[in-house]
């Protein structure tokens, strides 16, 4: 009976999470503000169910002295990333949908379509586009200061979701969200897209126990999928780059799946990110002067174990 529980765990809160979202939506209530209220209930029903159904008690949220950090940069991203990205590219973004409703005679986007096949279209757009700026910060060394603060957690739970850099909602606003709005994406697209990134993001950084047919991993990015993402593995870590489907991942040779690879133990080997918020906020910008100074330590560490 509790191994059908904790089955019903992750399509209960997606499908629940989705639901709620869509009661406010016909409510009448503003899309924007619906979306964080639903995003954020997702959020504390995922972090009591760390609670009750722990993967691991080692990487319980309140055991974790960076959870305030994490919720910090969540803020963060949400509040000004994005801001920054419509301020930046908010008329190249009208100039290159008024280009292309003009050369295709109303815009490019399939608004007759029906809304789950824009859905859908949405999704494959954006997961290719989400893959390949993935795979940059992963392989790209330029790439890799912006993107690093969300692996060096050393614990998976709720909170790490929002463990992301403010440049990086910029930059995931740039390459994903402004093509959309380009090809003449509607509102509601965007509105349900997001929400399906929040709430899936949110639970597959998750500490929940929720098993789920082997079948599944090679469809969407699961928990488990997504775990073996952050694993301390170089391989495993540059693997499961995709945030929905794993189309891409599977296109190109970078899908891994959790039955056939073990999770060891999460984070990043050569970490030069100190814990506090300021440097973590700073980290892209001085990302020569924090290597320098983790070179620096582990020199005089070996020398001080040399002479005792």
């Amino acid at each position: 009976m509790l191994t059908l529980v904790k089955g019903l765990i992750f399509p209960g809160v997606l499908i629940g999470s989705l639901a709620a979202l869509d009661a406010l939506l016909r409510a009448g209530f503003d899309p924007g503000l619906s979306l964080f209220a639903t995003a954020v209930a997702n959020l504390i029903v995922i972090a009591l169910l760390e609670v009750v159904f722990p993967l691991r008690r080692e990487w319980a949220w309140w055991h974790d002295g960076q959870s305030i950090n994490d919720l910090i940069h969540g803020a963060l991203l949400t509040l000004a990333g994005p801001r920054i990205g419509e301020a930046a590219l908010g008329s190249a973004i009208v100039a290159g949908a008024a280009a292309i409703a003009s050369v295709s005679q109303g815009g490019a986007w399939p608004n007759d379509w029906p809304f789950w096949a824009q859905m859908l279209l949405a999704i494959l757009i954006a997961d290719f586009a989400d893959w390949a700026k993935h795979w940059g910060y992963h392989n790209l060394a330029p790439m890799w200061p912006i993107h690093a603060l969300h692996h060096n957690a050393e614990k998976m739970h709720v909170f790490k979701a929002a463990r992301l850099h403010v440049f990086e909602a910029t930059i995931r606003f740039a390459l994903i969200s402004a093509p959309l709005l380009v090809l003449g994406a509607g509102h509601e697209v965007i509105i349900w897209y997001g929400a399906l990134m929040n709430f899936l993001g949110n639970l597959n950084h998750s500490n929940v126990d929720m098993p789920i047919p082997g079948f599944v991993h090679y469809l969407f990015a699961t928990p488990q999928v997504h775990r073996l993402h952050h694993e301390i593995d170089p391989d495993l870590g540059r693997s499961n780059l995709s945030p929905i489907t794993l189309l891409p991942d599977l296109m190109f040779g970078t899908f891994r799946h959790p039955g056939k690879h073990a999770l060891t133990r999460v984070g990043v080997a050569d970490n030069p990110i100190p814990d506090n918020l300021l440097a973590q906020l700073a980290s892209p910008l001085i990302w020569p002067f924090l290597a320098w100074r983790k070179r620096r330590l582990a020199l005089r560490a070996n020398s001080q174990r040399k002479t005792s």
